[in-house]
């Protein structure tokens, strides 16, 4: 007989519904379920329900102060993609317990934002506060910054200028003075806050502090000199790097789009 806490198909399922069967990890906002190819009557199903504390000892996050029905509660469940699923799981100590429970209700907080669209179209005359948080927004993530963004290289050297930004925004990401009272300004809002965290949290990761305008990253040629072994997955991290920058390109765009199209 297991000693697992497993969640109940119901739970899984509802799970599932309440972020739009789109993964919670933040940023990632990947659709887990669509049609099977090979079945008119079926469906693929690419989520998982993750355990926000493991559902057995020895588990990541284990409480043992919980009930077994409380570990197999919708209250501790989190919809990702297995991808997503799995990395929480490996590297526990970064995705803790309240940071998984903030993404689940970021997560949900954007899906029931999506469902008010639905009754609510967005107008171009948006209220003069929206303009106004529109603006200081796309101030920081003007078009200059973004094409300089999407084009750094991240190696050895970071300038300040790239990071500043991005700094600058996280301030007051969670301030809701800079919050939209338009569901589609503040769904795109969202969206970037979530490109925006996952690229601090790799960069603050992996940088070795900085001085005199630039941040120390990664040297390739010195880890070629020193760790031969670890060159191509320096790569892989440089090349991770790029793209969450470039998706934070992406998403901050698309506010800017908005902009330029005010009167």
């Amino acid at each position: 007989m297991s000693n697992r806490d497993d969640f109940p198909q119901s739970v899984k399922r509802t799970l599932a519904e309440r972020v739009g069967w789109k993964c919670s990890f933040l940023g990632c906002n990947q659709t887990t379920v669509g049609p099977d190819s090979g079945d008119t009557n079926g469906r693929i199903n690419n989520g998982i329900a993750a355990h926000i504390t493991a559902a057995a000892p020895g588990g990541p996050r284990y409480d043992p102060s919980l009930t077994p029905e409380q570990r197999s509660s919708i209250d501790n469940g989190i919809w990702m993609c297995r991808s997503h699923g799995a990395l929480i799981d490996s590297d526990h100590t970064i995705y803790s317990v309240e940071q998984l429970k903030n993404w689940k209700q970021l997560a949900e907080t954007q899906q029931s934002l999506l469902l008010q669209m639905t009754h609510q179209v967005s107008q171009n005359n948006y209220s003069e506060r929206d303009v106004g948080v529109l603006k200081a927004i796309t101030d920081i993530f003007n078009y200059n910054y973004l094409q300089i963004l999407k084009s750094e290289q991240f190696r050895a050297k970071v300038s300040t200028n790239i990071t500043d930004p991005l700094y600058a925004f996280d301030s007051i990401a969670n301030n809701p003075f800079y919050s939209f009272n338009d569901v589609v300004l503040e769904g795109l809002r969202i969206a970037l806050i979530g490109k925006v965290n996952n690229f601090c949290a790799l960069f603050r990761q992996r940088c070795a502090g900085g001085f005199g305008g630039y941040y120390d990253y990664i040297d390739i040629p010195k880890i070629r000199q020193f760790s031969p072994d670890e060159v191509e997955r320096h790569y892989d991290i440089i090349n991770e790097t790029q793209d969450l920058a470039y998706d934070i390109s992406v998403a901050a765009h698309k506010l800017l789009e908005i902009r330029a199209k005010l009167p």
